[in-house]
């Protein structure tokens, strides 16, 4: 098993063959707590204060999203060891080896989103811990993202899995402090305010959708995986892992706009680290030092689903298709260092706007995601049962074509069909104004996208698929 010892990982979008699977589905547990347990899933976790739901109303969308949500992200994760690939190579078998590039841009943009966001509350960190300015706090912690993204699949899971216990510790403490001081406080209004229930629904969205969005990241970390790994298992591994990670830091996010909305809002980490103060201001150097940690785990998943993603576009050209498969360790490498300067520009520019840029692009993603999840999961669970053809993921003239049609208008007519649903700052759909700006456009989505399919693919799935 010679990708356990390497140094940097060899392998980028190509099959990983039986003689290199390896790791235990607890990793998986491990990778997705540690990256939804950090300072980004705070931040949106403020969110529903902002909307304006009370404490209690909050606390239920957080809860019921990420539970919704999961479902459909870890339903992902068994596709890594049953077909051995990155997560959005296996998106050709729907939509075709040329088809799949127009998911898969709207996914390198994803990528280059939440890495530009995530940087943002991490170079605040580094500004507040080195007392430098945030550009150069942006800088530092990309940088250091970078080279964990160089390392690659294995890397990154142990770096996760010593992160994992080190942040729960951290979390116990901000939850503990957070709540004696919530209590402390006198009775704010937002704390008993009436539950809107547009807002409410909108708040679930946002939480579902978090979720939904890691569809493209999670086979990549599974595919090196053995072939017979348990698909229960690396579901519920996976599910457990991103839902309790991603809910427990959003509550702490719910507390924390409760204590002082503004402060919540404007610069997530100073709301975060400022818990630790009085008795325990001798943590708040550390507690910094773990956010930036946080930032470094869940961007270094960005960076290397953004250069994967970026590569699987390149390699549709025949031309460069071997050359990537068979030097690929190098165009990771470069692809993700340009994502970490692409990243890092928007985020300098972003700085001061963070919570509205997290807001309107979980908004956005969702109305992307939510149709590629459905028709990706319908065909791996309900049409080809994960039996596929590897060599045809990668020929345009193999049985999965160059343009898989039936995914494509499924994805088109789910978009459209979900345009009167949208509920935006900048756009409110006519279904959605008739209930109160209420957003239930994952919902839809995900039903029209997969019945669509289905029924588009119910004589066009072959017996061997």
């Amino acid at each position: 098993m010679a990708q356990e010892t390497a140094v940097i990982e060899r392998r980028t979008i190509d099959f990983v063959p039986e003689s290199e699977r390896h790791g235990k589905v607890f990793s998986m547990f491990t990778l997705f707590f540690s990256g939804n347990m950090q300072i980004t899933a705070v931040a949106v976790g403020v969110i529903p204060i902002e909307l304006g739901l009370s404490l209690w109303w909050s606390v239920f969308a957080v809860v019921l999203g990420n539970i919704l949500g999961g479902f459909v992200m870890a339903a992902h994760a068994v596709q890594g060891p049953r077909i051995g690939i990155p997560q959005m190579i296996q998106s050709r078998a729907q939509f075709g080896v040329l088809g799949a590039n127009i998911p898969l841009a709207f996914v390198v943009l994803m990528y280059l989103g939440f890495f530009s966001g995530s940087a943002i509350l991490g170079g605040s960190a580094v500004a507040l811990l080195l007392g430098v300015s945030k550009p150069i706090g942006i800088l530092i912690t990309n940088l250091l993202t970078f080279l964990l993204l160089a390392l690659g699949y294995d890397t990154i899971h142990r770096y996760a899995k010593w992160a994992a216990w080190v942040f729960a510790a951290i979390f116990i403490v901000a939850t503990v402090l957070a709540i004696s001081k919530l209590t402390a406080m006198p009775a704010s209004p937002a704390a008993a305010a009436a539950v809107s229930l547009p807002m409410l629904l909108v708040a679930i969205s946002i939480f579902a959708t978090w979720q939904i969005t890691y569809g493209p990241y999670v086979a990549d970390y599974s595919r090196y995986m053995p072939k017979t790994t348990s698909a229960r298992a690396i579901f519920w591994n996976t599910y457990f892992g991103s839902v309790i990670g991603s809910g427990w830091a959003m509550l702490v996010g719910v507390v924390l706009g409760l204590l002082n909305q503004k402060v919540a809002s404007a610069d997530p980490t100073a709301a975060f680290s400022g818990l630790f103060s009085g008795p325990t201001a001798w943590l708040y150097g550390a507690v910094l030092f773990i956010v930036l940690a946080g930032v470094v785990v869940v961007n270094a998943l960005n960076l290397y689903g953004g250069s994967l993603s970026t590569l699987t576009i390149l390699s549709s050209s025949a031309g460069l298709r071997q050359s990537t498969l068979q030097h690929g360790k190098w165009w990771r490498i470069g692809l993700g260092a340009t994502g970490a300067v692409i990243g890092s520009l928007i985020a300098i520019l972003g700085a001061n706007s963070v919570m509205a840029y997290l807001n309107n692009l979980l908004l956005i993603l969702m109305y992307v995601f939510v149709p590629w999840s459905a028709i990706n999961l319908t065909d791996f669970f309900l049409l080809r049962h994960g039996e596929y053809s590897i060599p045809d993921f990668y020929d345009r003239h193999g049985r999965y074509g160059a343009w898989g049609w039936p995914a494509l208008i499924a994805f088109a007519v789910a978009i459209l069909v979900e345009v009167p649903f949208m509920s935006m700052p900048f756009f409110t759909g006519p279904v959605a104004s008739m209930i109160g700006g209420a957003d239930v456009t994952w919902v839809v989505g995900l039903i029209v996208a997969s019945v669509l399919y289905a029924v588009l693919m119910k004589k066009s799935v072959p017996k061997t698929a």
